[in-house]
C-alpha cells in the first residue's frame, strides 16, 4: 500500500474510531484527528486501565459495597469514576502498516 493510499484511507476515515497497526506490529486505537503529506493525528484514550481496582489499593480493608463496612451507593457506585481522556499523537504514514476499524456491524 502506497503512502498516497494510506493517506487517502486516513481522509476518508477521519474522525472515526479505527486501530492503526505499525509495521513493527504495534497497535494504537483513537480517533483520527488530522491528516497531513506525511502524518496522521490521532486523539488515543489514556487513563483508562482495566486494573485501576488491584489489590495493593485495598490494602485498608476499604473494599466492598453495601452492608456493614463497605461503602453504599454514593459516587462511583454505578457511575464513571472520571471522563475518559484524550491525548494527541502523530503517526508517520511510512510506519503504518495497515489502518482498520476495530468493530464489525
Amino acid at each position: 500500500m502506497s503512502v498516497k493510499d494510506k493517506q487517502n484511507q486516513a481522509k476518508s476515515h477521519m474522525h472515526y474510531f479505527v486501530i492503526i497497526e505499525m509495521q513493527d506490529g504495534a497497535q494504537y486505537e483513537g480517533i483520527i484527528d488530522e491528516v497531513d503529506k506525511e502524518n496522521v493525528y490521532m486523539l488515543v484514550p489514556m487513563g483508562d486501565d482495566e486494573d485501576d481496582e488491584s489489590p495493593d489499593e485495598r490494602q485498608f480493608g476499604y473494599g466492598g459495597y453495601g452492608g456493614y463496612g463497605g461503602y453504599g451507593g454514593g459516587y462511583g457506585y454505578g457511575y464513571p469514576r472520571r471522563f475518559r481522556r484524550f491525548r494527541r499523537y502523530r503517526f508517520p504514514f511510512f510506519g503504518i502498516g495497515r489502518l482498520f476499524y476495530p468493530f464489525f456491524f
